[in-house]
Order: structure tokens, then C-alpha cells, then sequence
């Protein structure tokens, strides 16, 4: 996916084993004016010196400060709270808590097994996610948590617990800790932080669609509580579900599958379907144009569209990532040779233990494993991984689960009103020839690769190197031959969330040029490639020197390697004629690799439309959007926020191309996951009212033809096997239940969806 998260690496330390009561410590936010080591003894607690309690004193703390967040006091008696109202016109509000100027907060002396304390209220009518993130002097680490409308919560943020040392092979995992405060929720950053130095802490909101106040009551450093391993033993049960809770999806019996399957065919022989859609799907009641039998796009009246083969207007709904290859979680077993039972080997104990029941190999189950060759993140490396979800399947539908698999969710995208099948659909959906889809595919290849110095999925792609052509070539012939010049498909995605970098920072936005920059011209194409570039810009090596004010002997000495000075206080600054070359290299290293990708699509497939690589709105930059944009059919991003911010997304009139959301998602924590996803609701009901919202801000974007959510089924609540997520984001259960609440704001969104993006077209 989406996306989507930044390394969670840490130091590896000891688990210790604490029996602390919760409130055995209580500890104001450690200033660094306080030696370490330097205590007052309060109540059985340590006081340190830092900034005031949020209960005392009348005016805005110092060191409290809002960034599209204004601040006023709330007093009720002897006792005062913060107010703080996050303004929806901020693309990122966020409230920060500051030591004073030049200092930090050294947190060491208040010990071990301790974690960031909030108490809040949300007096509004709309659940809250908070983004927590404490930055040390080099990094950062960030959770969140939700808050839903109309009430109080306690949330702690772990700081050095022993919870910290374990890899769960999970993105998060229930409550470590004897504490009645609620754990924040892993997102992203590190997990170890310097508690020496302390440099700032933010509560941030992202792109929310409606102004929210929080009141903040308390804020310090508390005990997290006695570690309580046992809480990962024998949590999952023979559906791969969370055992210790219940929530009313839930199945327990194997009758209680295959009831649901038989109320779900008679409904779906029930339902008489939308009479509005065309045999594409598109709007059947509106307009008529030029038909091509292809899909492709036309922008009227100053509104992009998608038109369908037939020649109606088509948008694009639907639900990415309808397979099987996500599915599996890894068991802690691995072999001597793969796939060879006889050597089995424990090789994660932790996750041995997390499950009641898998089945042995003379089982009937047994089918279900999988022998997964390596992983991306986890406690193993490689090893035996089970498919809950396709046992499942087996034990709802019988011997050809499949097959029925296969029909029933076309029948639920039919029902759902969806108009696609969204990103990753298994190839064998393809031909249902009642509902369009996307392709994809992947550029594998012993081509060169650039770096951006955060890399998180790989190196992006070299696209100057000869090799990557044949790559190219290689990926759209398989996806030709799946494809097969069908006119049910949509469009073609290439690639996902490549490393283009970011705009947080200069050294982000340009990592990729200055990482190149320093490379050797005959080791890295596009290091040659960016050395002829300048060439044609600077006649001569010293001009290129004077511009940047920066030494470059001769084009010999530059072509070999070129370092960017270190920044000196503060971090990189990129400006003037630098800025504008940098913004050169990357706009061409962009539009080189998006009219590589569009010329082998063309020669192959030209009649269908080139979707883009899907940006993540955490990799992208202005540059990178303008190469794509001039070669691509529709540009695609993976947004992952309450919906569109129009301050942030004013580029679209620029670039003036059709775009699409490739994945979005609301996930909770009410129906047995441990991490709602990035993007969380208060529960299954509001994850609906949210779907709604957001794709209400895309339907009426005129710049939008389609947004597609991730994904049809939850992660495995154990967490998927390439890397940990466990999210609650699917329009079904583990066990194929769908989510009521989610599935009805879908059904009556997909029914209004023509009259509200094109009822004007309708003459």
C-alpha cells in the first residue's frame, strides 16, 4: 500500500520485566535546566523541572504554540485546561510543545518503562485522530489515536517500555501494559527515541474536512504499566480471529459461515441492481459521446471525465486489492529446505504462540499454507505463512470456494454499485464482462537504480539506463497478455508508490538528484544523463561553478562525483540557480521514466489509458507530478486522509489532467484489529459516514474521474506476512463477513454518484 509507513528500525534492548503501578509516577515534562539525576520527591513520584501543568495557571503555557490551531483557556474553578480548535483550512494543524530556545528536555531521569501521558476531551459531533510525535535531536517517532465525539479519553505514548524490544510481525498488537489509559497507536518514525534530548513535541491533525477542538486537561511523563507478555499468547482463533474480543461480525462456528453465504445469494437474487448504468457502467441517464469501444477521457464544460466504451460518462468507484496474495500471516515456522515439513524449525516463538489452532499437514486445511521466500519487515526473514481468509473461504463455500469466491465478489461490487474493480485484482476476475477493471504491473529487472536516501519500499528506478527499456517491455507484454485487448479494462497502473521524495524538506525534495549528483557518471545512467543536461544549460564548467556558487573544476570532475556541502546549523538549503537546475534534473528524471513507460504501453496496448504510478502524498513533488503529467492519460495518487484539502491540491488546475485516487481507507478498532489503518473512525459506523465524506470531495473535484479504497479484505489481524500491516480496512472480515455499516454508505453513494458529478450534463 497505501502507504505508505516510514522504517519503524530501533534499538534492540532487553525486555525487562516491571510490576509499576500507573500512578506511581507522575512527572512533569523534564526541562533540561534539571541535571540528570536531579529529583524533588512529590506525592511518591518524581518532579522534574520542565514546562507547567496544563491544570495550572491562567494564561497559554510558554513554549505552547499552534500552527493552524488557535489556543485559549479553559478555567472551571481551581482547575484550567487548554482549548485548542484545529482549523480545517491547514492542511496539517498541529499544536507544539517547545523546551525553551537552544535546550531540549533530557526525560532520562525519570526512568525506566515510561510513556508520554495525555488526558483530552472531544466536545464535538465528530471523532478526532490525533497524530502524536516526539522528536529527539536526529529523529522522531509517531502514533495516533482516536477520540470519538463527546467524550474524555487517557492515551499514553510508550517511551523506552519493554513492549519496545519485541517485533510482533505486527503493525501493532493489543495492550502490552497493566494500564488503564488506551495505547496510542504505532504509525511511523522510530520507536527509540534519545530520551536525553528531547527537542519537541507535536499533536498534529491531517487534512481534516471539518474544524475540531480539543481540550487538553494534563500532559507529562507516567508509568506505562507492569509488561504483560501473556497478552500475546493464544490470541487468534481458528478463523484468524481476535479471540478475547467480540463485536458482531464475528463468527464462531463453521454453520454460521455457510448460513451467511446462503442469506447472502438469496439477497443478492433480490436486489434488482442499478437501472441508471450502462453496460460498462456508465451513466446510462446522461449524455452521449463519441464511442471508440475503448475507455478514455474528454475534459467538458472545464470538468474531466472518463467516458466508456459505448460513449457514456463513467466514474470510477471501487475497491483495490480483490486476491489472495495478501492474505497469509507467518506462522514462526520455517524449514531446512522450503517447503520441506520434515525440517521444521521455530523460528519466531512469538508468533508460534499468538494462534489457538493451525492445522497439521494431513488436515484438510492444510492447503492453506504458503512457503513465503523472504518478507520485507518482521521477526523472520522467510517461512511458512497461512491463509485464514481462504480457509475460510472453504469452510463457507466447500470444494470450490474459488470458483464461488470468484462470483460472489463480482455479485458484491454489482450490489455495492462500484464501477471497477479497483488496483490488484486477481487476473482471473478479469473476464466477468459485467464489471470494468485496472490493470497493473510491476518493472522487475536487472536495470540500475537511483536513490533518494529514503527508500523505503526500494531505489527508485534508473529510466536512463538502457536496461530499464527492456524491463519496460517485459512488464507490458505480461500485462498485454492478460489484458488481452479487452475493452473492459479501464486503464493500466505501472508501478506504486515509487522513492520520488517530498517537499517536508530540501534534502527530501532533492534527494534524488543529490544522491546522483555524487555518483560516478559511468556507474549511473542518469548521472551521465544529468551531466549532459547541464552541459547544454553551462557552456563551460566554471559557469556551472559561478551559478551555483559552488566549486566544479571541469565536467571530468563533476561527471565522477559531486558532493553537496554539509549544512552547516540547521538543515539543508537549496536556492537560487541550485534550486532551479535541481528542479531541472528532477522534472527529467520524472518525465524520462513516464514517456519510457507510455511509449512501450503505446506500442503494445494503445487502446487503453496509461493510469500513472499512483503517487503517495507523502512522495511526490511538484517536479515529479509535471514529468508524469506529460505523459500519462490520468494521474494517479494514494491518499490517505479524511479528503481533499483544496489549499493543497491547487496544482490540479496547473497541470490540467484528469487524476484519480488510486487508494484511500478508514479503518476502526471495534471489530478485532489492533491498528484501524492511517486513517481511523470512531467505530464501523463512522468509518461509512467517513467513505461518504471523502468521496464526496473527489466527486465534486472537477480535476477527479475515479477513487478507488484499499482494499476489499482486512489484513490479517496477525498481520500480513510481506510486512507486518494489520489493519482494519477491508469491506469484509477475515472471515468474508462484509462490514454493514461500510457497505450501505457505499451502496447510496454509488446511487447518487451520476446526478451529483454530472446531473448539469443530463439535457
Amino acid at each position: 500500500m497505501a502507504r505508505k509507513l516510514f522504517s519503524a528500525q530501533f534499538r534492540s534492548h532487553k525486555a525487562r520485566s516491571f510490576a509499576l503501578c500507573v500512578c506511581a509516577v507522575s512527572v512533569l515534562l523534564v526541562g533540561c535546566g534539571a541535571p540528570k539525576g536531579q529529583q524533588v520527591i512529590d506525592d511518591g513520584g518524581v518532579k522534574l523541572a520542565g514546562i507547567p501543568n496544563l491544570a495550572e495557571g491562567r494564561e497559554i503555557p510558554s513554549g505552547v504554540k499552534g500552527v493552524g490551531v488557535s489556543l485559549s483557556r479553559v478555567v472551571d474553578g481551581e482547575a484550567a485546561s487548554l482549548s485548542a480548535a484545529f482549523s480545517s483550512s491547514s492542511y496539517e494543524p498541529r499544536l507544539e510543545f517547545n523546551p525553551e530556545s537552544g535546550q531540549v528536555w533530557d526525560w532520562s531521569a525519570a526512568g525506566e518503562n515510561i510513556g508520554l501521558a495525555l488526558r483530552v476531551t472531544n466536545p464535538g459531533d465528530h471523532s478526532a485522530q490525533l497524530f502524536v510525535s516526539v522528536y529527539d535531536a536526529k529523529t522522531f517517532g509517531t502514533r495516533s489515536f482516536n477520540l470519538p465525539a463527546g467524550s474524555s479519553g487517557n492515551f499514553y505514548f510508550d517511551l523506552n517500555g519493554p513492549a519496545l524490544a519485541l517485533d510482533t510481525g505486527m503493525r501493532d498488537a493489543p495492550a502490552l501494559y497493566d494500564n488503564a489509559a488506551t495505547a496510542m497507536t504505532w504509525m511511523w518514525g522510530n520507536k527509540a527515541l534519545d530520551l536525553t534530548s528531547i527537542r519537541r513535541i507535536e499533536l498534529n491533525m491531517k487534512s481534516i474536512l471539518s474544524d475540531r477542538t480539543l481540550v487538553f486537561e494534563d500532559i507529562r511523563l507516567a508509568a506505562n504499566g507492569a509488561f504483560q507478555a501473556q497478552n500475546l499468547q493464544g490470541i487468534f482463533d481458528q478463523y484468524g480471529q481476535y479471540a478475547p474480543q467480540e463485536y458482531p461480525d464475528k463468527i464462531h462456528s463453521d454453520d454460521a459461515l455457510r448460513a451467511s453465504a446462503a442469506a447472502e445469494a438469496e439477497k443478492f437474487a433480490e436486489q434488482s441492481g442499478f437501472p441508471d448504468r450502462s453496460t460498462f457502467g456508465g451513466w446510462l441517464n446522461g449524455p452521449r459521446y463519441e464511442a471508440t469501444g475503448f475507455f478514455r477521457t474528454e475534459k467538458i464544460d472545464g470538468q474531466w471525465a472518463l467516458i466508456d466504451p459505448e460513449g457514456y460518462l463513467f466514474f470510477a468507484t471501487g475497491v483495490d486489492n480483490m486476491r489472495m496474495d495478501n492474505t497469509v500471516t507467518m506462522t514462526g515456522i520455517d524449514f531446512a529446505e522450503p517447503g520441506e515439513r520434515d525440517g521444521a524449525v521455530v523460528a519466531s516463538e512469538l508468533r508460534k504462540q499468538l494462534f489457538q489452532w493451525l492445522p497439521d499437514e494431513q488436515h484438510p486445511l492444510s492447503s492453506h499454507y504458503v512457503y513465503r521466500p523472504v518478507v520485507h519487515t518482521g521477526p523472520v526473514a522467510k517461512g511458512e505463512a497461512f491463509s485464514f481468509y481462504r480457509a475460510n473461504l472453504e469452510r463457507k463455500y466447500g470444494a470450490d470456494y474459488l470458483q464461488r469466491w470468484r462470483e460472489v465478489t463480482i455479485d458484491r461490487q454489482l450490489d455495492w454499485g462500484f464501477t471497477t474493480l479497483g488496483n490488484w485484482a486477481d487476473p482471473s476476475l478479469y473476464d466477468n464482462g459485467k464489471v470494468a477493471y485496472v490493470a497493473n504491473g510491476w518493472i522487475r529487472g536487472e536495470h540500475k537504480r537511483v536513490s533518494s536516501g529514503d527508500d523505503y519500499w526500494g531505489p527508485l528506478h534508473d529510466p536512463f539506463d538502457p536496461v530499464f527499456i527492456e524491463s519496460v517491455k517485459r512488464t507490458v507484454a505480461q500485462v498485454s497478455t492478460e489484458v488481452q485487448d479487452d475493452p473492459w479494462c479501464m486503464g493500466v497502473y505501472i508501478e506504486n508508490e515509487l522513492s520520488w521524495g517530498n517537499t517536508k524538506s530540501d534534502a527530501g525534495h532533492f534527494g534524488l538528484i543529490i544522491h546522483t549528483l555524487s555518483r560516478n557518471s559511468n556507474e549511473s545512467p542518469a548521472k551521465s544523463a544529468f551531466v549532459e543536461i547541464l552541459k547544454n544549460k553551462y557552456s563551460t564548467a566554471e559557469q556551472l561553478s559561478q551559478a551555483w556558487s559552488l566549486p566544479v573544476a571541469s565536467w571530468d570532475a563533476f561527471a565522477t562525483g559531486f558532493a553537496m556541502p554539509e549544512p552547516g546549523e540547521g538543515s539543508l538549503q537549496i536556492e537560487g540557480a541550485l534550486r532551479e537546475d535541481f528542479s531541472l534534473l528532477l522534472e527529467s528524471l520524472s518525465a524520462r521514466f513516464f514517456s519510457v513507460v507510455q511509449q512501450e504501453l503505446a506500442a503494445v496496448m494503445p487502446n487503453h489509458l496509461f493510469l500513472g504510478a499512483r503517487f503517495a502524498d507523502w512522495g511526490m513533488t511538484p517536479e515529479v507530478i509535471r514529468g508524469a503529467a506529460a505523459h500519462v492519460d490520468v494521474v494517479s495518487y494514494n491518499l490517505y486522509t479524511e479528503g481533499l484539502a483544496a489549499d493543497n491540491w491547487a496544482f490540479l488546475s496547473e497541470i490540467d489532467k484528469p487524476s484519480i485516487i488510486g487508494e484511500f481507507h478508514m479503518g476502526a478498532t471495534d471489530s478485532g484489529s489492533f491498528h484501524a489503518g492511517l486513517v481511523s473512525a470512531a467505530d464501523q459506523q463512522e468509518r461509512g459516514e467517513m467513505f461518504r465524506d471523502y468521496m464526496h470531495t473527489i466527486i465534486d473535484n472537477p480535476s477527479f474521474v475515479g477513487a478507488q479504497w484499499f482494499q476489499y479484505i482486512d489484513s490479517p489481524a496477525s498481520g500480513r506476512a510481506w510486512d507486518g500491516e494489520n489493519y482494519n480496512v477491508g469491506f469484509v472480515t477475515v472471515a468474508d463477513e462484509p462490514y454493514g455499516a461500510l457497505v450501505a454508505a457505499a451502496r447510496k453513494l454509488n446511487a447518487e454518484l451520476y446526478p451529483r458529478r454530472y446531473g448539469q450534463k443530463n439535457d
